[in-house]
């Protein structure tokens, strides 16, 4: 697969998960362009109107398709419905804490409570928007109560099938990584 331009999501597809859910089985019959033009655009707008909104900073484009093994900080938050899956966010301390003093508009350092509430709230606002912006997944998708790991002893491991589609974006010249792994039921 070709490295996505700035500033696009790159979506990874692999073996179909089979299950009796009919919009699993719809997004399954979609062409791979049309799916990724679907999702892609969702994921890129939610995040995009999440950053804007909430942070009060547009993120910068980065080309940087190689995910960190371990971040300073991880949120995630599940899906489960139609469609099921994981969204995680991913950040170094230094970003995680300039993203928290954007959102309360404060210069002082915030503490690591506030840090990680404002990086749950920021992950759970952009799969919010993403579900969403996929209007048939509006009322036939949750979400869960975000979790934020923070430290650097742990992996994360992508779902074994389905589809995975992660952005790189800068903030104030830092990379971050929204990636959100989705299979059907």
């Amino acid at each position: 697969m070709q490295a996505p331009s700035p500033g696009r999501v790159q979506l990874i597809l692999s073996a179909k998960s089979s299950g009796p859910s009919e919009q699993a089985i719809k997004l399954a019959s979609l062409p791979r362009e049309e799916t990724q033009l679907r999702f892609s655009g969702a994921l890129d707008s939610a995040i995009t109107e999440v950053f804007d909104v909430m942070v009060g900073i547009s993120l910068g484009s980065s080309d940087q398709v190689t995910l960190p093994r371990v971040a300073d900080y991880t949120a995630m938050i599940g899906l489960a419905g139609e469609l099921c899956g994981v969204l995680s966010f991913r950040c170094s301390m230094d970003t995680a804490a300039g993203i928290t003093a954007r959102m309360l508009e404060t210069s002082e350092r915030p503490t690591q409570e506030t840090i990680r509430d404002a990086l749950g709230e920021i992950c759970s606002m952009v799969a919010g928007s993403f579900k969403v912006q996929v209007s048939d997944l509006a009322t036939q998708c949750w979400l869960s109560v975000p979790t934020v790991v923070s430290g650097s002893d742990y992996q994360l491991y992508p779902l074994a099938d389905g589809m995975r589609m992660q952005v790189s974006r800068t903030f104030e010249g830092s990379l971050l990584w929204i990636t959100l792994d989705l299979h059907g039921n």
